[in-house]
């Protein structure tokens, strides 16, 4: 089996390209933009420039596309390039794994199952950009692919298998160590997930015959204060430095508080235990 990675330098995409290397009878190509690589044997290319992107795959011809690409501000111009470029070449026989996002979701509240509608963000939002891709690429992937997985998933956590933290919980790390307080919105819940574990997942729908879109994460549930404060204590840090924060962020007025996930359709199809 032949995968391609593209992506392969981010933070997910890192832990999953080390592992399909590690992986038997599995040939792993991967890509990356910015420099430096993480990895020396990865390929340098801009996924949005169509002439380069088609020698690549004509080149590649791989059985299964993992699309770890994200560029926040700019998932627009991804979606409407990139993840073109990829789809025109993807044929019925070859699958695509493709990253989504918990916020897809902007109406309602959680906890969302994977039959629950979509909506966009207003235009002018800050988040409108990546919200709003999102939404448009699983649309773009389920009307023209049959033989696809999308996995959406909340905040992602944790270091990944080449030692990289979250900005997040790095960030949190730096101010504990320091005998600073961190605040976090105790109002906003999500589904965290460890990077690890999506990596291991990710790997293992490379492999099998599902298809379909999942989330994916454990069952509970957390606000960001509740899991900052486990993460420190995790860390060995005292988590009471881990206080409340503001609840009035205007950001966050158009998203749903609670956007967290229901999780119960991928341990179905699944060996993953999620931490």
């Amino acid at each position: 089996m032949k995968v391609c990675v593209f992506g392969a330098s981010g933070y997910v995409g890192a832990s999953v390209y080390q592992k399909l290397k590690d992986a038997k009878d599995v040939e792993v190509v991967g890509t990356y933009l910015e420099e430096p690589a993480i990895f020396d044997d990865l390929y340098k290319l801009d996924v949005n420039e169509e002439e380069a992107f088609s020698n690549f795959y004509k080149e590649t011809k791989p059985d299964v596309v993992v699309w770890s690409v994200m560029d926040g501000p700019n998932e627009h111009e991804l979606i409407d390039r990139g993840l073109i470029n990829l789809i025109t070449f993807l044929t019925p026989q070859t699958k695509l794994v493709y990253m989504s996002s918990d916020f897809v979701f902007t109406d309602g509240k959680g906890p969302y199952d994977e039959e629950d509608n979509t909506s966009k963000l207003p235009e002018d939002h800050i988040y409108s950009n990546y919200a709003n891709a999102k939404v448009k690429a699983e649309h773009f992937i389920t009307k023209e692919l049959s033989n696809y997985v999308i996995l959406r998933a909340g905040p992602i956590y944790g270091e990944n298998a080449i030692g990289k933290l979250d900005q997040r919980t790095d960030e949190l790390s730096c101010r504990l160590r320091s005998d600073q307080q961190a605040e976090f919105r105790n109002d906003l819940v999500r589904t965290f997930v460890h990077v690890e574990d999506l990596a291991n997942v990710i790997v293992e729908f490379a492999g099998n015959e599902e298809k379909g879109l999942f989330h994916v994460g454990p069952e509970d549930k957390k606000s960001f204060y509740e899991f900052m404060q486990q993460m420190a204590e995790q860390m060995g840090y005292d988590p009471d430095l881990v206080k409340k924060g503001s609840e009035d962020e205007i950001a966050d007025r158009e998203i749903p508080k609670d956007i967290s996930l229901k999780t119960e359709k991928i341990k179905e199809v699944t060996k993953q235990n999620f931490r």
